[in-house]
C-alpha cells in the first residue's frame, strides 16, 4: 500500500549585510545535523497552521537568532516546489530575503550551536543543499534596491 501524501511548508529567511557581501549562518546542533544531513542553514523551520509564509518566516528568525525582524523590512525572493523533499512528502519553501547590521546581537536557540558571517565567496560546504545562497543574494540585492 501507497504511503498517503503530505504536505509540507517550510520558510527560510536569507539575512544578508548591508552591501550583500556576506550571509548569516546558523550552525545546527548535532540532533539536527543528523536529521537533516547538514550543518550550516538560513534561520527558518516549519509554517504554522493559519499563519502567513511571512509571519513565520520573521518568528523563526526570533527564535533562532532573537532579531525581530520588522515584516517591511522582510522581502519574498522564491517560492519553490519540492515535490520529493521527502519520503511521501510534497513541499514547499518560501524564501524570504532581509538585511541585518553585522554588529547586531544574535542570541541563538537550543536548536544550534553558533551563527557565523560568511563572505558570499567562502561559503562553508557542509550546509542546506536547497539553500543557493548566491541566487538568494542576487535577487535580494535588485529587491532591495527597489
Amino acid at each position: 500500500m501507497e504511503k498517503p501524501i503530505r504536505f509540507g511548508i517550510g520558510v527560510f529567511v536569507f539575512i544578508f549585510n548591508k552591501d550583500f557581501s556576506k550571509v548569516l549562518l546558523i550552525k545546527r546542533n548535532e540532533t539536527k545535523r543528523n536529521k537533516y544531513g547538514f550543518t550550516w542553514g538560513t534561520p527558518g523551520g516549519v509554517l504554522e497552521f493559519r499563519e502567513y509564509s511571512i509571519d513565520g518566516a520573521i518568528r523563526e528568525t526570533m527564535e533562532e537568532t532573537g532579531v525581530q525582524l520588522k515584516r517591511s523590512a522582510v522581502k519574498q525572493l522564491e517560492i519553490k516546489e519540492l515535490p520529493n523533499f521527502r519520503d511521501a512528502v510534497h513541499g514547499f519553501a518560501f524564501k524570504y530575503g532581509a538585511i541585518l547590521d553585522e554588529k547586531t546581537k544574535i542570541t541563538i536557540n537550543e536548536e544550534s550551536e553558533g551563527y557565523q558571517w560568511f563572505d558570499l565567496n567562502n561559503l562553508p560546504e557542509d550546509r542546506t543543499l536547497d539553500d543557493d545562497i548566491l541566487a538568494m543574494a542576487k535577487i535580494a540585492k535588485e529587491k532591495f534596491k527597489k
